[in-house]
């Protein structure tokens, strides 16, 4: 796509010229965008092989208890988290790519070595390491895309990283469906663990080419400068926080739900992630590309507030009969994809436009330690609720998207709303 146009200007004396609609640039720009979006492609269809199902695929592989995986998942992404900050002073001093190579690697070795463990110690270390590799990439992504993409381009990159995210992981989970219907025993999941640990090696090959960023090369970190001194920082990832944890919880949750609790056919899993999948990969550039004159806030709020379509639907399914209950699951999904798009683009861009360019990995890491207490709290809440009270997770989430969204509302309100708004320009 072209550069935006300006609009047609008039001179003293000279007819007026016809004024033009400024177009909106849709696809990002730069050097190295096609390596940037065919590894995170490549990448994301790894994970779609395994995360729909990762609660199903660690009950097959290990033969441990429900309660017991997710309990263990917890455990291992807290004793994560200390080295997080760690990992986003590694990217501060040595740059990305040896990050994001290093860390493809080792979640390769964990997924080999899944199916051979049986043991609960050893299996919540092998889970410690693969959260922090994971961590590590997702601290260094948007610090790659901060340090490589043009001026004006940041917003879009990201957007291009969360449509290869969504493409890949759909049609992985596509993939991995097919896999299971094929051969639903544990040979089936050892499969859909094998190609997640082959992608991630790709991936590492496709990290490659891309230039390494240093945000702190040359420069000093500024006396006292700490992300978790930004108040206003902290406020967009304690959003971010709340907000992915909703996400995750439905996305690992629903799975379970309505094939081992309401007993639906898998095929309604597999449709549903497929709506959810569509339209990212359609809406999310166009959409993304028109969020920039938005107040970010209200962005915010107003996705957060779709979120809940989908989560009332299901909190009420167990009423329903289905021929009732699936297209209300397929409009609920749509409604609740375009809440997705809206407001985890925004925070996005903002988590990175707020952050000092020195301390960019810093500032990452910090938000990816509690981007982690989201994924630790996650197995549990699930396995709690799908084991105690199933419903009940879906009035939880709706009852968190509400409180986002009057939290993002109320700091709209204040003198935050101007920082926020001059960071996403």
């Amino acid at each position: 796509m072209n550069a935006p146009e300006e609009s047609g200007s008039t001179t003293r004396g000279s007819a007026p010229q016809e004024t033009k609609a400024p177009r909106v640039a849709v696809l990002p720009r730069g050097a190295g965008v096609g390596w940037f979006g065919l590894a995170a492609l490549v990448n994301a269809v790894g994970t779609g092989f395994f995360y729909p199902y990762q609660l199903l695929f660690f009950l097959a592989v290990t033969g441990f208890s429900l309660t017991t995986i997710g309990t263990a998942l917890t455990v291992a992404t807290l004793l994560a988290l200390p080295a997080v900050q760690l990992v986003g002073r590694c990217v501060d001093t040595w740059g990305t790519r040896p990050v994001l190579v290093t860390a493809a690697l080792v979640r390769t070795a964990a997924f080999v070595a899944y199916p051979f463990v049986h043991n609960i110690v050893t299996f919540v270390a092998l889970a410690v390491v693969a959260a922090v590799a994971q961590r590590a990439e997702q601290v260094s992504v948007p610090v790659l895309a901060a340090g490589i993409a043009p001026e004006g381009e940041v917003g879009r990159w990201l957007a291009l990283s969360r449509v290869a995210l969504n493409a890949g992981m759909g049609f992985g989970g596509l993939l991995a469906g097919l896999a299971l219907v094929a051969s639903g025993d544990r040979a089936g999941f050892v499969l859909v663990g094998l190609l997640n640990a082959a992608s991630f090696a790709v991936a590492a090959l496709l990290y490659l080419p891309l230039p390494t960023v240093r945000p702190a090369r040359k420069e000093a970190v500024p006396a006292g400068g700490r992300p978790w001194r930004d108040a206003l920082f902290v406020r967009i990832a304690v959003a971010n926080f709340l907000l992915i944890t909703v996400i995750v919880a439905t996305e690992a949750g629903l799975p379970v739900y309505l094939v081992d609790q309401l007993r639906t056919p898998a095929w309604i899993v597999g449709l549903l992630f497929a709506v959810n999948t569509v339209t990212m990969v359609v809406l999310q550039l166009p959409l993304s590309s028109r969020l920039g004159n938005r107040s970010p806030l209200r962005v915010v709020a107003a996705g957060t507030a779709l979120h809940a379509g989908l989560l009332v639907v299901l909190g009420c399914a167990d009423a329903l009969p289905l021929g009732a209950l699936l297209p209300l699951l397929v409009l609920g999904m749509a409604v609740y994809t375009l809440g997705e798009i809206v407001s985890t683009q925004t925070l996005s861009v903002l988590l990175v436009t707020l952050s000092p360019k020195r301390q960019l990995g810093s500032y990452q890491a910090f938000n990816q330690v509690l981007v982690g207490l989201a994924l630790a709290v996650v197995p549990l809440l699930v396995a709690f609720f799908l084991a105690h009270a199933p419903a009940g997770l879906w009035w939880v989430l709706a009852a968190a998207t509400a409180a986002l969204c009057l939290g993002m509302l109320s700091l709209h309100r204040g003198p935050a709303a101007a920082a926020a708004r001059g960071a996403e320009g």
